[in-house]
C-alpha cells in the first residue's frame, strides 16, 4: 500500500523524553503507539506535538502537552485547557476550577483512558480540577468527536489526563525537581509550591517511579453581592397632611416604582481569602514480563485542605427598610434616586442605581467554608502483544474519594431587640448598646462598572467602630459530607485484518460499579427550653426571640413565652481572643472609611468547636430530604471496525466506525418524610430551614437504561497537507447525583389576620419544591461535526470545523399550580406553586471553531525564535422556543459565551522563553432570575442574567543558566482581570467577583 509522507508517525517517545528532561511533570502520554526516538524540549516542541497528536488522531481532539503545563507554570489544569478551542471555565479565587466543552458542563474526565473519581465532582457529571495539583499530570487530550471505544459521559466532549509509564523514562536512575514561590497583589502572602520527579529503568524491562507535588497558597476572593427589591413613591403613605408621599427620583410624577439593588441581604460586601494546601503523589510500576506482556500499575494520590474566610458587611434595607427613601426627601429635599433607567422590561417603569437614603444601622459577620478532600485511584493493566495479529488488555481500576465541608456563618447586627427572656418575665433589650437611633443617618449607594461607590454619615462610621453597638444575632454551621466507591475492570482486544479496507476489528467489554453517599447537615445545640417530657430542645441558629415569634405557629414553638437562648455580645468574654478591627470588606466596595469590631476568621480553625464554645454542645443531624446514595452500576460493549482507504493517488480515507451498547443500573435511596413530621426534638416553628424534616424510613428505587451509541469517524486526506474530517456519534451523560436522590421540601408563609383579628392557627404553604427525581432520564445529544485542516509544515496548522450538538434529553424546572397541597395542619384550602425537576428536550448547541498555529522558524534572525498561537470559538445556542427572554428572543442554553479567543506568542532560544497568552471569552447568558419584584412585560420566566465578557492575560518565561537548572517567571492575570455579572441592563450589576494578580518565581532542576 502506498504510504503518503511522514504525518503517520507515531510521536509517544519523543513526547515522554521531552517531558521528562522538562522535568515539571509527573508522568506523560500512555497510548498504544510505536515509539520514534526523538528528542525536543521548549514551548515550539510542545507546539508542534500538539500539532502531531492532532494530525494523527482518528477523532477530532485538542491537546496540551507538558511543556504547557509542566514547564511553564500554570495554575490549575483548568487554566490549561481554556487555550483549547471550545473550552471554557469558571474560576475560584481567580484560579480556574470548573470545565465546560462546547458550552456543556456535562463532561467526563479520565485518566490514561479511565474513568476515575474527583472529590470535587464525585457527585456531579462535571469536571472540577480544583483538587488536583497540575504538576502530576503531563498532558491533556479533549476529543470532540467520539468513537465506539470511548467511555461514555461526556456531552460537550471528553478530557483524558495523562500519565507516564516509567518504563519509557531515561534507562538507569533519572528525577527533577521544582520550588517555586507565589504572591498575589492583593493577599501579598508567599506561597511555596514544591514538585519533584524521582524515577528508575532497570534496562527497559523493570521501571519505577514517584511523583510528588506540595502546595500552599492564599487567595484573595473580593465579592459584592446585590439582590434586588422594590420600593415606590406610593408606598406606605397616605398623601394626608402627616403621612405625605414623596417623589423619589424628583420628576414631576407620583407614580415611581423602581426595581433597586437595596434588598434586606444587600449590597453584600466580602473580603475573604482562599487558603489551600494540595498534596498528590503519583507512583508508577512498569514491568516487561516478556517480549509480549508488559504490566502496568498506578496509584494516584491527592488531597486538599481548603479554608474560604472572611468578613461581610450588609448595606441593605434590613434596618428601617423602604422607608429610608421617602424620609431622605422628607428631610433633605433632595431626590433619593438619581438618574433611573427604564425598567419596563423588568415589569416596572425604573430601575435604580444611583441612590440615596436614611439608614439606622446594618448587619455584619463572618463566613467560612472549611473542606478537606481526598481521593486514592489505582489502575493495574496487563497488555498482550506477541507481533501476532490479536493485540489485547485487561484491566482493573478502583478509586475511593471523600470531601467533607463545614460552612460557618456568624451574622451581627446593630439594631436593638426586645426579648421575653425568662418565664413570666417581661421583654428586655438584648443589645442595650445598639445602633437605635432612628432614620436619621444619610447615606449613598452607587453601582460602578467595577465597584460600589459608598458614602456614609460620619455619625453612623463612629457608631459602627463601638464594640457595644453589636450584638451576634445568629450563628450557625452547614455541612456536606460526600463519599464514594468505585470499582472497574475491562478487557479490550483488536485483531489486524488487512493493510487497506478493513484493516483492524477493535472491541471490548467493561464493568464498572459506583457507590455514593452524601449527607447534608445541620449542627444543633441546646436552647434552654424543654418539652413536656422535660427534655432539651435543640436550636440551629441561636437567633433570641425567633421562638417567641413562632408562638402562634404548628410547631415545636406553639405556645413559646420567653427564649432564654445566650445573646453574645463581642465584649463578652466568650469571644476573648477572637474579635479584631476590620477596615476593609474588599475592593469591591469604595469610600468606606469605617472600622467594624468583628470575629476574626484567622482565629477560627474548626467551626463546629468555635460553635460549641459560644452556645454549648451540640449535635449533628442529618438533613434526611438533602441527602442520599446512588449506586451506578454500568455494563458496556463494543465493536469498532477501523478502515484506511487509497482512494486515488492523492485521497486517502482513514476513519472507525462502530457501536456501544451501555447498560445503566440505578439504585437511588432517598429518605421519606412528611411535610408535617418535622423533627420534634428542634425548636422551631414550621420554617424546614429552622429545623429538620423527619427520617421515616428509606424509599428505594431501581431503574435501569440501555442505550446503543453508534459512532463514526472518517477522515480524507488530500495529498500530504490536508485533511477533511466528519464525524457523527450518540452520547449519553447521568445527570447530577443530587437531581436523582435530593427530596422535597415545603414551604410555608406567616400566618394570616382573620376579620374577628385572631391569627390563623396554621400556617398557609406557599410552595413545595420537589428537588430530586430518581426517574430523570440521562442527558441523550447526538453530535456532528465537520472539519478541515492544512498543515503546510509540521509546526503549522490551519483548522476550521463546525459541529451541531443536538439535546433530546436534559433537565429543567417544571412550574406547576397543585391546589392539592395542603397548609400546616394538614388542611388543603388553596394549593400552591409546586416545582419539580423534569426532562426536556429540543435544546441545541452549534458552533464553528478556528485555529492557526505556527513557529515562525523560516523568518530570519530571533523572529525565526518566535511562533503563535491564534483561535476563535463561535457558538450560539438556543433552549427550546418556549424559554424566552423579556425581549421576546429565545434565550441560550446553558451557560455559555458566543465568542471565545485565545492568542499566544512566544519566543524561545537556546536558553530563553517568553509566552504571552490571552484568553478572550464573551458575554455568558448565565440564567433567569425570578421574585415578586419582577414582572417581565411577556411570559418570560424572569429576569436574563449575563457575565462580561473577560480577557485574561498571563505572561511567563524561563532561563536556563545551566542544561540542568532553569529559571522561571510567571505573571497571571496580568491586567487584574474579574468578573462582573448583571441583569438585564449592563449597568444593573448583580455580582462582582475581583481577582488579583499572581506573580511566582521558580528554579527547575534536573538531575
Amino acid at each position: 500500500m502506498k504510504k503518503m509522507g511522514n504525518f503517520r508517525k507515531k510521536v509517544l517517545a519523543s513526547q515522554i523524553a521531552s517531558i521528562v528532561l522538562a522535568g515539571m511533570g509527573a508522568s506523560a502520554f500512555a497510548q498504544n503507539v510505536v515509539e520514534e526516538e526523538v528528542i525536543v524540549t521548549g514551548v515550539r516542541a510542545a507546539q508542534e506535538r500538539a500539532i502531531d497528536i492532532k494530525r494523527n488522531a482518528t477523532n477530532i481532539v485538542d491537546s496540551v502537552s507538558a511543556e504547557d503545563i509542566g514547564k511553564l507554570p500554570d495554575v490549575t489544569i483548568a487554566d490549561s485547557l481554556q487555550r483549547i478551542t471550545g473550552v471554557q471555565i469558571k474560576r475560584s479565587g481567580g484560579q480556574g476550577s470548573l470545565v465546560s466543552v462546547r458550552g456543556m458542563s456535562e463532561v467526563l474526565s479520565t485518566v490514561n483512558g479511565e474513568y476515575f473519581l474527583l472529590p470535587a465532582s464525585m457527585t456531579t457529571n462535571g469536571a472540577d480540577f480544583t483538587d488536583i495539583p497540575s504538576s502530576l499530570v503531563s498532558g491533556l487530550t479533549v476529543s470532540k468527536s467520539q468513537s465506539a471505544s470511548s467511555l461514555d459521559g461526556g456531552i460537550g466532549g471528553n478530557i483524558d489526563l495523562l500519565t507516564a509509564r516509567s518504563l519509557n523514562m531515561d534507562e538507569g536512575f533519572s528525577g527533577s525537581a521544582r520550588l517555586q514561590l507565589g504572591t498575589g497583589s492583593i493577599t501579598s502572602e508567599t506561597d511555596p509550591e514544591l514538585s519533584a520527579l524521582v524515577g528508575w529503568n532497570l534496562d527497559d524491562k523493570l521501571a519505577t517511579s514517584l511523583a510528588i507535588s506540595y502546595g500552599d497558597s492564599t487567595l484573595a476572593n473580593n465579592q459584592g453581592r446585590m439582590r434586588s427589591d422594590r420600593v415606590a413613591e406610593s408606598w406606605g403613605c397616605t398623601g394626608a397632611a402627616g403621612d405625605e408621599c414623596y417623589d423619589l427620583d424628583g420628576n414631576g410624577d407620583m407614580g415611581g416604582d423602581f426595581i433597586n439593588p437595596m434588598n434586606w441581604q444587600s449590597p453584600e460586601f466580602s473580603s475573604r481569602q482562599i487558603e489551600r494546601e494540595r498534596l498528590g503523589l503519583v507512583y508508577n510500576f512498569n514491568l516487561a514480563v516478556s517480549d509480549a506482556l508488559e504490566l502496568n500499575a498506578d496509584v494516584f494520590y491527592n488531597s486538599m485542605e481548603e479554608r474560604s474566610a472572611g468578613q461581610f458587611l450588609y448595606l441593605g434595607n434590613q434596618i428601617g427598610g423602604r422607608a429610608g427613601f421617602h424620609e431622605y426627601v422628607k428631610v433633605t429635599g433632595n431626590n433619593a434616586i438619581n438618574n433611573p433607567g427604564d425598567g419596563t422590561l423588568g415589569g416596572q417603569p425604573y430601575y435604580a442605581t444611583d441612590m440615596n437614603m436614611m439608614v439606622s444601622g446594618f448587619v455584619a459577620g463572618v463566613k467560612g467554608i472549611y473542606r478537606d478532600t481526598s481521593a486514592t485511584n489505582s489502575n493495574i493493566e496487563l497488555k498482550y502483544d506477541n507481533g501476532g495479529a490479536f493485540t489485547g488488555s485487561v484491566r482493573w481500576v478502583s478509586g475511593h474519594a471523600s470531601s467533607t465541608s463545614n460552612d460557618l456563618t456568624l451574622s451581627q447586627i446593630s439594631n436593638a431587640r426586645d426579648v421575653v427572656r425568662s418565664e413570666g418575665g417581661t421583654a428586655e433589650n438584648i443589645n442595650p448598646g445598639a445602633i437605635d437611633d432612628g432614620l436619621i443617618y444619610p447615606m449613598s449607594v452607587k453601582l460602578q462598572s467595577d465597584s460600589v461607590l459608598v458614602n456614609i454619615d460620619e455619625a453612623m462610621v463612629a457608631k459602627m467602630a463601638n464594640q457595644e453597638s453589636w450584638y451576634i444575632h445568629s450563628g450557625w454551621v452547614e455541612g456536606a459530607y460526600s463519599g464514594a466507591d468505585h470499582d472497574i475492570f475491562r478487557a479490550d482486544g483488536s485483531f489486524a485484518l488487512a493493510d487497506e479496507g478493513i484493516t483492524s476489528i477493535d472491541f471490548g467489554v467493561r464493568f464498572s460499579n459506583r457507590d455514593v453517599n452524601f449527607d447534608n447537615v445541620s449542627f444543633f445545640s441546646p436552647s434552654g427550653l424543654f418539652d413536656d417530657d422535660g427534655n432539651e430542645l435543640l436550636n440551629k441558629y441561636h437567633e433570641a426571640g425567633y421562638a417567641v415569634g413562632q408562638a402562634g405557629t404548628t410547631g415545636t414553638a406553639e405556645g413559646v413565652t420567653y427564649d432564654p437562648l445566650p445573646v453574645i455580645q463581642l465584649e463578652d468574654s466568650a469571644l476573648n481572643g477572637y474579635v479584631t478591627n476590620v477596615t476593609s470588606f474588599g475592593e469591591v466596595l469604595q469610600g468606606f472609611n469605617g472600622t467594624v469590631p468583628m470575629v476574626d476568621t484567622n482565629a477560627i480553625s474548626d467551626p463546629i468547636a468555635f460553635l460549641d464554645e459560644l452556645y454549648g454542645e451540640g449535635e449533628a443531624i442529618v438533613n434526611p430530604d438533602r441527602s442520599y446514595s446512588v449506586t451506578d452500576s454500568k455494563t458496556s460493549f463494543f465493536v469498532q471496525a477501523n478502515f484506511e482507504k487509497e482512494l486515488s493517488d492523492s485521497v486517502m480515507l482513514t476513519g472507525n466506525g462502530g457501536v456501544r451498547h451501555v447498560r445503566t443500573d440505578l439504585k437511588v435511596t432517598q429518605n421519606i418524610t412528611d411535610p408535617n413530621s418535622l423533627n420534634p426534638r428542634i425548636l422551631a416553628g414550621v420554617d424546614p430551614n429552622h429545623t429538620t424534616y423527619t427520617d421515616l424510613g428509606d424509599k428505594v428505587t431501581n431503574v435501569s437504561y440501555n442505550h446503543f451509541l453508534p459512532t463514526l469517524n472518517l477522515a480524507f486526506d488530500f495529498g500530504e497537507n490536508y485533511k477533511l474530517r466528519l464525524a457523527y456519534d450518540e452520547r449519553i451523560s447521568l445527570q447530577n447525583l443530587s437531581k436523582l436522590g435530593d427530596g422535597s421540601i415545603t414551604y410555608y408563609s406567616t400566618e394570616e389576620t382573620l376579620p374577628n383579628g385572631d391569627k390563623e392557627a396554621w400556617q398557609r404553604v406557599s410552595s413545595r419544591q420537589n428537588n430530586g427525581n430518581p426517574y430523570l432520564r440521562p442527558w441523550e445529544a447526538t453530535t456532528q461535526n465537520i472539519a478541515f485542516e492544512w498543515y503546510p509544515n509540521d509546526s503549522t496548522i490551519v483548522a476550521i470545523g463546525y459541529f451541531d450538538i443536538d439535546i433530546q434529553s436534559f433537565t429543567y424546572d417544571k412550574v406547576e399550580q397543585n391546589p392539592a397541597l395542603a397548609d400546616s395542619d394538614g388542611v388543603v384550602r388553596r394549593g400552591a406553586e409546586e416545582r419539580t425537576i423534569a426532562n426536556g428536550e429540543g435544546g441545541s448547541v452549534q458552533g464553528w471553531e478556528f485555529s492557526y498555529q505556527q513557529s515562525f522558524d523560516t523568518l530570519p534572525s530571533i523572529l525565526g525564535n518566535t511562533g503563535m498561537t491564534f483561535n476563535y470559538t463561535y457558538s450560539p445556542s438556543e433552549s427550546p422556543s418556549d424559554k424566552t427572554l423579556p425581549n421576546g428572543d429565545i434565550a441560550p442554553f446553558n451557560s455559555t459565551a458566543e465568542d471565545q479567543a485565545n492568542l499566544i506568542l512566544w519566543y524561545q532560544d537556546d536558553k530563553l522563553e517568553l509566552r504571552l497568552a490571552a484568553n478572550y471569552l464573551g458575554e455568558q447568558y448565565t440564567g433567569d432570575t425570578s421574585g415578586w419584584m419582577w414582572s417581565p412585560a411577556n411570559d418570560a420566566d424572569g429576569m436574563p442574567q449575563y457575565l462580561n465578557s473577560t480577557m485574561f492575560v498571563d505572561l511567563s518565561g524561563s532561563y536556563y543558566i545551566t542544561d540542568e537548572v532553569q529559571m522561571t517567571l510567571s505573571v497571571n492575570n496580568l491586567t487584574e482581570e474579574d468578573n462582573i455579572a448583571y441583569t438585564q441592563w449592563s449597568d444593573y450589576v448583580h455580582d462582582y467577583d475581583l481577582f488579583e494578580r499572581r506573580m511566582t518565581l521558580g528554579v527547575n532542576v534536573k538531575f
